[in-house]
């Protein structure tokens, strides 16, 4: 009789932790609740305040890299044959394959830079036939022959940019620090 008390006491036991034991499971991770939690409110970002002087601060540098931005001069040594004309997009003939390392100017680009050209075509009054690369506001020239070359170019674009960046207006979207018309 010692036995079947002692048995009785050992299967009361485990069917207590049984059903102590049971919720833990879905506590665990083990079982997905019955309807999706709604999503946690999310807050907007507080706008980044910038004091006043912050403006002027960066106003005349924001001018030197925007005037930097116009125009493009640079000599060009690699293998390769080319030659590009263009008054904008409207008016290019063009035909060019070449790998080079520049030297010079292109915006706000580093000095020396690396360039690969695989071009040809003719464009005229929006119509293309080929493939030419270039801002579709710039007017310039490229000529490689050989192993040099060289490439002047001014943009349209970059020079509206610049005129509009005296009235803090930035067409482009490159100026620095703070802006009051975001």
């Amino acid at each position: 009789m010692v036995t079947s008390s002692k048995a009785a006491k050992f299967i009361m036991s485990l069917a207590a932790a049984a059903v102590l034991l049971a919720p833990m499971s879905a506590k665990a991770g083990c079982e997905l609740p019955a309807k999706p939690c709604a999503p946690a409110p999310v807050c907007p970002a507080p706008c980044k305040q910038y004091p006043w002087w912050a403006m002027i601060a960066y106003y005349v540098p924001n001018r030197v890299l925007d005037l930097i931005d116009i125009g493009r001069l640079s000599i060009g040594i690699g293998c390769g044959f080319g030659v590009n004309v263009r008054v904008t997009e409207l008016a290019e003939i063009g035909i060019g394959k070449y790998e080079t390392t520049r030297f010079g100017m292109k915006g706000r680009v580093l000095p020396v830079y690396e360039e690969n050209i695989d071009e040809s075509g003719i464009a005229f009054l929006g119509w293309v036939n080929g493939c030419l690369q270039r801002d579709p506001t710039e007017i310039g020239a490229d000529l490689h022959i050989g192993i040099i070359g060289a490439q002047a170019a001014v943009s349209l674009a970059e020079a509206i940019d610049f005129v509009a960046g005296f009235l803090l207006i930035d067409l482009q979207g490159d100026d620095l620090g703070p802006n009051p018309w975001d």
